[in-house]
């Protein structure tokens, strides 16, 4: 009977350590980059931090997996910078993928948003 439930619990602990790693999720690459593509990025972001679109360059997550954004500074009437208002940390996203879905990651809500129609690439660290 022990070596029963024995090799029960072994085997469900195998097969439970399958299902964890396929969940996974990997930094990843955009696969290619196309207008489309920026403006899912950028649909995303909003939706995870609020706020207005970003600009964002053709080549993002094309070189690496992260992207950091900065918040512009606020300016006085004189066009001078507000003081500590140019102190706001940088807002950092990560691309990643898991099961063959592609997702943007925002570490600060500790938020996933599914990419549907975005193809990305595991990137070997």
């Amino acid at each position: 009977m022990i070596k029963v439930l024995t090799t029960s619990f072994i085997f469900f602990a195998l097969l439970a350590g399958c299902r964890s790693t396929s969940d996974e999720r990997h930094n990843a690459l955009l696969a290619q980059s196309s207008p489309q593509t920026i403006a899912l990025l950028q649909h995303a972001i909003v939706k995870a931090k609020g706020g207005h679109p970003v600009a964002l360059a053709n080549n993002v997550f094309t070189k690496r997996s992260e992207l950091f954004i900065d918040h512009v500074s606020a300016k006085g009437p004189d066009g001078l910078p507000i003081l500590g208002a140019h102190n706001l940390p940088s807002e950092k996203f990560i691309l990643q993928k898991s099961n063959q879905q592609c997702s943007l990651y925002y570490p600060k809500k500790q938020l996933s948003i599914v990419l549907e129609e975005v193809q990305c690439i595991v990137v070997n660290h």
